[in-house]
């Protein structure tokens, strides 16, 4: 896996979870603006839409909440290991 996959997907979890690009871009210690790009070009890779945006919030997609399901997953068993 490449290292700039693992940051779009670091930065999607926490955005889901912090319910912004902001919040999340506190939680990696990076700006918003560096997540939302992360997030984007994780969408790209993967063609498909993993948050709705507006400009007072985000939320994830259902395509977005069953990655980010499996994401949680994934990142916990590594943690396990």
């Amino acid at each position: 896996m490449e290292a700039a996959s693992l940051q779009g997907i670091l930065a999607f979890v926490h955005a889901v979870e912090a319910g912004s690009f902001t919040g999340a871009g506190e939680r990696l210690n990076v700006t918003k603006s560096a997540v939302g790009k992360s997030i984007a070009q994780l969408e790209r890779r993967l063609a498909v839409r993993l948050l709705n945006r507006t400009t007072r919030s985000l939320s994830p997609t259902s395509e977005g909440l069953s990655y980010y399901e499996a994401c949680v997953r994934a990142l916990a068993e590594i943690d396990a290991a």
